[in-house]
């Protein structure tokens, strides 16, 4: 019996899962991709034509629905950067090495656009090292500009500024050599993403605004999953180009991982991930404490 975007459905009863493909496919914008494709194979089961056989379906479900692009992608673990042969994006910025992942992308036709750097940071991080570096970014920030946290979803009065700080990070976050689009964001959907990343989490939030005219300046939010409380995770972090030279990245950052700590205390790190051409947040997010952990390939075709 046929499900679901034709595949067979699920057995009634249990069985051993040997390989499994996931992708989005964005509704709203971007219609003409397939992202996020991630491809495991219970390691047993490699090379036996289980991943190809996934990737297959994941591109003939992506043909269907007329996506003509498609971004899927590979793990590396930061020893693993070092590997004296490697792979490297158009970008000429940053590499993977030759490993099974990597390989396995190749075989399957796909090349490297773009190497994004996990980061993490060990929790707590020194109070009198975030209060110094508050203290820093608010002595060029302040009074021109307004700082803004709540716990949970977005108020109301700050809905429209949140999707106009997704917006931006969509067209301003470098993307490599990947066919991305600009993003269509509003007030309805920022509520409908936080009732949905609420359901099993919630978030911490700062909003830099601009004191005089009250415009949306810069936004970072880090989510805390619920099932695992001790590391969460990163997301959006943006600054509008208008408010650049401020210092409202460094800013929203350490006065949010200070929210952080005041709700979460029990978190031990906090995970991010930054293009590796974004020098710029990179350089914030070391000064914060953020270390390399992984790499990450975004692969197209």
């Amino acid at each position: 019996v046929a499900g679901r975007f034709g595949l067979p459905e699920a057995p009634a009863s249990p069985v051993e899962v040997l390989g499994v493909v996931e992708f989005a496919m964005p509704t709203r914008d971007n219609l003409h991709l397939m992202d996020d494709v991630y491809i495991q194979v219970a390691r047993k089961a490699r090379r036996t034509g289980i991943g190809a056989a996934l990737w297959r379906e994941a591109r003939r479900i992506a043909a269907q629905h007329g996506r003509s692009a498609t971004i899927a992608w590979s793990h590396h673990l930061a020893g693993a950067v070092s590997a004296p042969e490697r792979v490297e994006p158009s970008t000429g910025v940053g590499h993977l090495p030759v490993d099974p992942g990597s390989l396995f992308a190749q075989s399957l036709g796909l090349t490297l656009a773009q190497v994004e750097r996990e980061s993490r940071v060990v929790l707590p991080v020194d109070p009198e090292l975030l209060a110094t570096l508050r203290a820093e970014a608010a002595a060029r920030a302040l009074p021109a500009y307004e700082v803004v946290s709540w716990v949970g979803p977005t108020p109301e009065e700050h809905l429209e500024r949140v999707a106009e700080m997704n917006r931006t990070l969509s067209v301003d976050a470098p993307t490599g050599d990947l066919d991305w689009q600009e993003e269509s964001w509003d007030g309805e959907r920022v509520r409908v993403f936080d009732e949905m990343s609420h359901r099993t989490g919630h978030s911490v939030n700062t909003l830099a605004i601009h004191a005089a005219t009250g415009e949306v300046a810069g936004f970072t939010l880090i989510h805390v999953h619920h099932a695992y409380p001790h590391r969460p995770e990163q997301w959006n972090t943006a600054v509008a180009a208008a408010h650049r030279g401020h210092r409202l990245g460094l800013l929203i950052k350490a006065v949010n991982l200070q929210e952080l700590a005041a709700d979460t205390p029990q978190a031990r790190y906090v995970t991010t991930w930054n293009a590796g051409e974004n020098d710029h947040m990179l350089g914030i997010n070391t000064r914060i404490g953020f270390r390399l952990h992984s790499v990450h390939g975004a692969w197209k075709v």
